[in-house]
């Protein structure tokens, strides 16, 4: 049976003998199959605020169909509009070392696996910080104190690496940490070496146990991982010797016209270029130490009250 990434990331936690940080919610609206009408949830200040949410069904699919605002110490702060297919949630949590919870706003886009965005909402002196993650595969990642100061880390994967070069089932993208510091999710993957060092492991285990048909996928997120390691000549040095000669997925790159732009000879080629791509190594093919993975993950703005 295919192992979905994400699921590795508790078993990866487990292995290392991380205590779990993940924090139940203080307060959570879960969206389901029934209708809300203004439905509030409160903690130390921050009150949510469901206005209205109505499933998708026939009738409504082309419209907006979850409202809600969010108020802090009584006063108006947000109010927003959204799409919300299938499930999702409205929770507060405390993410940082203040006492100011943050307003976290999971919604699906609907799919077989795609995708899952988080809006979140924080508090810093004057400053409203309103950060929302790209569409991510899955349930997104999860929020843990890894290092037990107080800020959250953000535990994930890099998406543009799934169906790059094998089907979803056969992708294994590399970690991706971030650290909630002031307001702002900064790339702290480099950081917790010990982490990188298992999710590498579990690649390389993938590579020998029966996932030979597809392990161009697995490999090329190998590849990435080791970069992240400081590793990356091993890392590419075992994937020239193990990778599929036969496997043609992610050799021809086409645009959205259906033009092809690319059309590499084998998978090392087009693993080259599409690390320089998405960042990995450098237009001179260098591994790039300043790599932020952040810009990836989620899109970041701070507003004046």
């Amino acid at each position: 049976m295919q192992v979905k990434p994400f699921l590795l990331m508790p078993i990866v936690l487990g292995l290392l003998g991380v205590p779990s940080a993940i924090a139940a919610p203080l307060a959570e609206i879960s969206l389901d199959n029934n209708p809300i009408r203004n439905q509030t949830i409160t903690s130390d200040g921050v009150r949510v605020v469901v206005t209205a949410y109505d499933p998708k069904n026939d009738t409504n699919f082309e419209q907006t169909n979850l409202s809600y605002e969010i108020y802090i110490n009584d006063e108006l702060k947000v109010q927003e509009q959204t799409d919300a297919w299938w499930h999702g949630s409205l929770s507060l949590q405390n993410l940082d070392a203040d006492t100011i919870p943050e307003v976290v706003v999971s919604t699906y886009t609907g799919g077989a696996h795609c995708c899952t965005i988080l809006t979140l909402y924080s508090w810093q002196g004057d400053r409203l910080h309103r950060n929302q993650t790209y569409p991510l595969d899955g349930f997104a990642g999860q929020f843990e104190d890894l290092d037990g100061d107080g800020n959250s880390e953000f535990v994930t994967v890099d998406n543009r690496f799934l169906y790059a070069f094998s089907s979803y089932a056969g992708s294994y993208p590399p970690l991706i940490i971030l650290s909630l510091q002031d307001g702002f999710w900064v790339d702290a993957t480099r950081t917790f070496p010990e982490m990188q060092r298992s999710h590498a492991y579990g690649m390389y285990e993938r590579t020998r146990t029966g996932h030979s048909i597809e392990i161009n996928g697995t490999l090329a997120g190998y590849v990435a991982q080791k970069i992240l390691m400081d590793e990356y000549q091993s890392g590419w040095d075992y994937m020239q010797v193990h990778y599929n000669q036969e496997d043609s997925w992610g050799l021809t790159v086409t645009n959205l016209d259906g033009e092809v732009v690319h059309n590499y000879p084998d998978f090392p080629a087009a693993l080259s270029a599409f690390l320089i791509d998405t960042g990995y190594l450098t237009n001179t093919g260098e591994p790039n130490t300043d790599l932020d993975l952040s810009d990836f993950i989620f899109e970041q703005a701070s507003f004046q009250e």
